[in-house]
């Protein structure tokens, strides 16, 4: 065989195998094909009527099974038809905070020129990876897509309420349509895997936090008290009292109720953090009661980061217990943030180790000036820790109470420390964010007017020194 006829061979062979594949596909359809009960009706209904046909030799029945088979033929090759080149798109959030509403825009579409498709269901599956997280479950979208127009695109969205913290993966999606008569459902699976990362849920520190706070700052041992390195936030109104500024009266207040009202501050002293928590659990059968205070106290040191970051210049540490302890810091900004709210929504329970194990690995400089707030579910003797640990000795073991802040979920030392609001968290990063900028670019300016400046002083003493030159 010459190398023309071998190079013509070839092609016919390349023509040839779209249309088997093409042809076999419409004859063994590779799409999970269900019979609906509609369907299951239909059917049982028409192999009674050709039985009756049959048995009686009665045309008439003959020819109404065949006009029946129709509809069910139809059924069968003309859905699976309407799968054919479809192009899916999913879109959802990076991160999402718990109990938030969780949106999901899902588009399909119909990449067929004259064709539309009709009743088509998606169905997706969101999957916790961490199945020790209390109330992790699944979560099935589904949206129904009443037509796609030919060389069109239709978008929907899906929105719920966010699961629980944790990380959860959505692999496959499920693409079917019970079109045209709905006598058999036709379906197929396209992989599509995407993830999305839960926040722990965020609350508002209360009053009472921030006064806790304060008297653990001046409180310290050794502490000077700096009215220039602490910071005032306006909460709320009160009473007027004597020996009150006439600066801080809310004249519209007073003048409303008739009586003398004032302005009312906290002093927050900006002084380095670090968040230790020790969600520990019982090795045997752990109660729900004893999960949800391993959830109430994740909130609440997530809840102290994102207040925490929301302050420029402070120094922020998260440590965790366990078998292996760990640490993160650095100074405030929304990179920090959005890694200590990683952790803590990955954060599992544990049954082993303690603050000993974490104060080894933790560093000096926090250890030594930070306020340290250890949130715990089970009762911790503090001296015997930090005597077991290698960092300290006898005497510092024991300067270290007055900087540390013990409290324990299980018996409620966080029900009056921060509450839920209607305040969105993703309004508190926005915020932090905004404020970065800003801060950023006043920076920026106060330099350029700094040069503009030191440049304007060097040409005033160039030109004085030329004029002293050019004098006699």
């Amino acid at each position: 065989m010459s190398v023309d006829e071998k190079f013509r061979s070839r092609r016919r062979r390349s023509r040839l195998r779209p249309m088997t594949r093409g042809l076999l596909g419409v004859l063994w359809p590779t799409q999970r094909q269900i019979l609906t009960r509609e369907g299951f009706i239909y059917f049982c209904v028409g192999i009674a009527l050709l039985g009756a046909g049959l048995l009686h030799q009665v045309n008439l029945i003959l020819l109404v099974f065949t006009l029946s088979a129709g509809p069910f033929l139809a059924s069968i090759f003309g859905g699976r038809a309407m799968l054919h080149r479809l192009n899916i798109q999913r879109r959802l959030p990076a991160y999402v905070f718990a109990g938030e509403p969780l949106i999901i825009d899902y588009t399909v579409e119909n990449r067929r020129r004259w064709f539309a498709v009709l009743a088509l269901f998606l169905e997706d599956l969101l999957l916790p990876i961490d199945r020790s997280i209390s109330g992790a479950t699944n979560i099935m979208p589904r949206i129904f897509f009443a037509r796609v127009a030919g060389r069109d695109r239709v978008r929907l969205r899906w929105q719920s309420k966010s699961p629980v913290r944790g990380n959860y993966r959505l692999r496959e999606i499920d693409l079917g349509t019970r079109a045209p008569f709905g006598l058999v459902e036709h379906r197929v699976t396209i992989s599509h895997p995407d993830q999305v990362l839960v926040y722990p849920r965020i609350g508002r520190l209360s009053r009472r936090w921030f006064q806790i706070q304060r008297q653990a700052t001046e409180n310290r041992q050794g502490q000077r008290h700096d009215s220039s390195a602490q910071q005032v936030e306006y909460h709320g109104l009160r009473d007027y009292r004597s020996g009150d500024s006439p600066r801080w009266i809310h004249w519209r207040t007073s003048a409303r109720r008739g009586e003398l009202m004032v302005k009312e501050f906290e002093h927050q002293n900006e002084q380095d953090l670090a968040i230790l928590i020790d969600p520990w659990l019982p090795r045997s059968k752990p109660g729900a009661e004893q999960r949800d205070f391993i959830e109430q106290a994740i909130s609440f040191a997530a809840t102290l980061c994102v207040e925490t970051a929301r302050h420029q210049g402070r120094r922020i540490v998260l440590g965790w217990t366990g078998a292996s302890p760990g640490v993160r810091q650095g100074p405030s900004s929304v990179k920090l943030l959005h890694e200590l709210l990683e952790q803590l929504a990955i954060m599992r329970p544990v049954s082993e180790g303690g603050l000993a194990e974490l104060f080894d690995v933790m560093p000096p400089a926090a250890l030594r000036e930070a306020l340290l707030v250890v949130i715990s579910t089970r009762p911790i003797n503090l001296i015997e820790e930090a005597e077991r640990s290698s960092r300290f000795s006898g005497t510092s073991a024991r300067g270290l109470l007055g900087r540390v802040m013990m409290l324990n979920a299980a018996q409620g030392d966080l029900a009056s420390l921060f509450q839920f609001d209607e305040e969105t968290p993703r309004d508190l990063l926005q915020q932090r964010q905004i404020s970065a900028i800003q801060d950023r670019r006043s920076g920026q300016e106060q330099r350029r007017r700094g040069s503009n400046t030191d440049d304007l002083g060097s040409d005033a003493r160039r030109s004085t020194l030329d004029e002293g030159q050019a004098l006699p």
